[in-house]
């Protein structure tokens, strides 16, 4: 993992694997974190090599006042669209969607929501009531037209139902949250809600906490069917792991990784 400052703006891009194209997402704000863009880094290069992909996660940060927004994007698009190594980015924080010219990668929730669903499928089959600390209108959408019932509560955490669907910020799951989930499953809908202590508190309690980096792989798979299908047999394959489904999702990350690096980029993709 290294930052790749840049010369023009306020800006960087946290780079996970050196010399190869990558994938990710930009956020503008008037100070972005370059802890926690690396830690998206990480959690897209899982993604990618979940899928048998060649490619490192990205995450890019600018930083800029709103008076200040317009420039600062023109200078970061002007600056990385001249770099040799194949970025391709979506729309976070701060960036709207078709403002990132020929560096704008694909992005879709509705395809977060096809996988999210289809891996609490594959974990859960038969599955009819679900929470979600996340708003907005795919996952909701996607639920009905799988049959499964949306909760409407004020506290999804603690809901009485089959699977929790969590996304809203890194780490909103910590281990105090997951000491109080009443839900079979947890199914990330965004990067990293799911902290490591968390992680082992579900391990203890016998819930099963998905990776994030499968079940938000949807839009790198470009359409619903393929989606559906390739989530839901990695967490298949996973689901079993004695260390729980995270931890049989890095190893399975990391084996296809083993297969093109000479190391293992340091770290694995949890929320501190």
């Amino acid at each position: 993992m290294f930052i790749r400052k840049l010369k023009s703006v306020d800006a960087f891009v946290a780079v996970d694997i050196g010399g190869t194209p990558g994938r990710g997402v930009v956020r503008l704000a008037p100070k972005i974190l370059q802890g926690g863009a690396a830690d998206r880094a990480r959690s897209v290069t899982y993604a990618l090599a979940s899928l048998g992909r060649q490619e490192t996660g990205v995450s890019a940060g600018i930083n800029a006042q709103a008076q200040d927004r317009a420039e600062a994007l023109a200078a970061f698009l002007a600056e990385v669209t001249g770099w040799d190594t194949g970025y391709r980015l979506t729309a976070g924080k701060g960036v709207a969607e078709g403002e990132l010219g020929g560096l704008e990668g694909t992005h879709s929730d509705e395809l977060v929501a096809v996988g999210a669903v289809a891996a609490a499928q594959a974990a859960l089959p038969g599955l009819g009531t679900a929470a979600t600390n996340e708003v907005g209108a795919a996952l909701p959408a996607e639920l009905s037209a799988r049959g499964i019932t949306l909760v409407d509560t004020d506290d999804p955490i603690a809901a009485e139902v089959d699977v929790l669907f969590c996304g809203s910020k890194v780490g909103s799951v910590d281990h105090d949250a997951a000491a109080r989930l009443s839900a079979s499953v947890v199914v990330p809908i965004g990067p990293l809600p799911i902290t490591a202590r968390a992680m082992a508190v579900c391990v203890r309690r016998g819930i099963v906490a998905l990776p994030d980096f499968v079940t938000t792989a949807g839009p790198l798979l470009g359409d619903a069917d393929t989606a559906r299908v390739r989530v839901a047999g990695i967490i298949s394959e996973i689901l079993d792991h004695p260390d729980g489904p995270t931890l049989g999702a890095c190893e399975r990350a990391e084996a296809f990784l083993s297969t093109w690096q000479e190391a293992l980029p340091f770290g694995r993709p949890f929320a501190p």
